[in-house]
């Protein structure tokens, strides 16, 4: 990764650094490769596109299926409900007040946090506001709900918890962090009706009990090793993923791994840098380096299977499965399908979704992805 420059941000009021990609006209800035004729293209459908969102940080608006229907919302306040088949807006509620993140749901309500550090529960039909609580500082990772809890993490590395029905405080689980961190955007996963599981500043990872918030382990995925603040920035910025009795993870800097999801020891690890999340079947484990290159690793012993450099220097997403293929949209807005079993790449089509798009919604036959510029698309094969 020599000579590959980042745009790194210092907000020095929560020493929290914002990592991304940038394009310069220095000859330094190594270019992304021209995309080679694809033989035997595999075919990408979009099935509809909805456009009537507001540009949004792509990352903190996640789309989820509830009840056959698509909840989302943006940053200028507004909250949609979607018909899941031919993605027709079956309601709209506009709230008077800038959103950092979305959506979850329970029941009966939708759960969006705003840009004045509230967690707002609204009523599912009518769009009202049914309780609103003050958060410790603002939460750009949308909530996450499992019964009658619902979690969230602030940019302070806190993850709380809350009841979904009064709103009042039900845990709050917070470790010392490093002096820079990562901005990051999807560092947990409620796994279950039970467990949380939480990728840490620092390296670190926790499993925790859902009802109480209580570690019932806590350890490394990646040592933090340099000279500067820096150089030792070595965070968990991702969802790790639970497959089976495995946890598997990478992390900005440091390592990519498995762990025992019982016991936490390390399964297997090795040197990997990635700020994108991981996949894993029966097989294999699928990280995108720092830099763009998809790898596949063996998943029980860490060995490489294959890797593309194809899509290097491009910024991606956050890769989803779709079929037997890995499903990948890069900064210019193409889908790019790879084939999971070799790495090749089957297809690329052109789409709206531009400006970044957030943490993808698959059930391996379809997809669900929001764009920083205010679409929405469902994709099939």
């Amino acid at each position: 990764m020599s000579g590959f420059k980042k745009k790194i941000i210092l907000l020095c009021a929560n020493s929290i650094l914002v990592v991304g990609l940038i394009s310069c006209a220095s000859d330094d800035v190594p270019k992304p490769k021209p995309i080679p004729k694809i033989e035997n293209i595999e075919k990408i459908s979009t099935i509809w596109d909805v456009d009537a969102l507001s540009s949004s940080n792509a990352a903190s608006f996640i789309p989820i299926i509830d009840d056959n229907a698509i909840f989302t919302a943006d940053s200028a306040g507004d909250i949609f409900r979607i018909d899941e088949t031919d993605g027709t807006i079956i309601s709209r509620f506009k709230l008077k007040r800038k959103l950092s993140s979305g959506t979850a749901t329970s029941s009966d309500s939708i759960f969006v946090t705003s840009m004045d550090g509230y967690l707002l529960s609204l009523d599912k039909v009518s769009g009202k506001i049914k309780w609103q609580v003050q958060l410790p500082t603002i939460a750009v990772e949308a909530p996450q709900v499992a019964g009658d809890i619902i979690v969230l993490r602030t940019n302070d590395s806190q993850l709380s918890a809350y009841n979904v029905n009064s709103g009042s405080l039900l845990w709050a689980y917070q470790r010392q962090n490093p002096p820079l961190t990562l901005r990051a955007y999807n560092t947990f996963q409620i796994v279950g009706k039970d467990v949380v599981l939480l990728g840490q500043p620092g390296g670190r990872m926790a499993l925790l009990n859902l009802n109480n918030g209580t570690p019932i382990w806590e350890n490394y995925v990646a040592i933090p090793e340099g000279a500067t603040d820096l150089d030792k920035l070595t965070d968990v910025a991702m969802r790790p993923v639970v497959n089976d009795k495995e946890i598997c993870v990478a992390t900005y800097n440091g390592k990519i791994a498995c762990l025992d999801a019982i016991s936490s020891s390390i399964i297997w690890s090795k040197t990997f840098s990635s700020n994108y999340g991981v996949l894993v079947d029966e097989q294999n484990v699928y990280g995108i380096s720092v830099d763009g290159v998809v790898y596949a690793f063996d998943k029980n012993t860490g060995a490489t299977i294959w890797h593309n450099d194809i899509l290097q220097y491009r910024y991606l997403s956050v890769p989803v499965f779709l079929g037997n293929n890995l499903l990948i949209v890069d900064s210019d807005g193409y889908i790019n399908l790879l084939n999971r079993n070799d790495g090749k790449l089957l297809a690329r089509v052109i789409s709206n979704l531009k400006d970044g798009v957030s943490y993808p919604w698959s059930d391996g036959t379809k997809v669900f992805l929001q764009s920083g510029n205010g679409n929405l698309e469902k994709i099939t094969q």
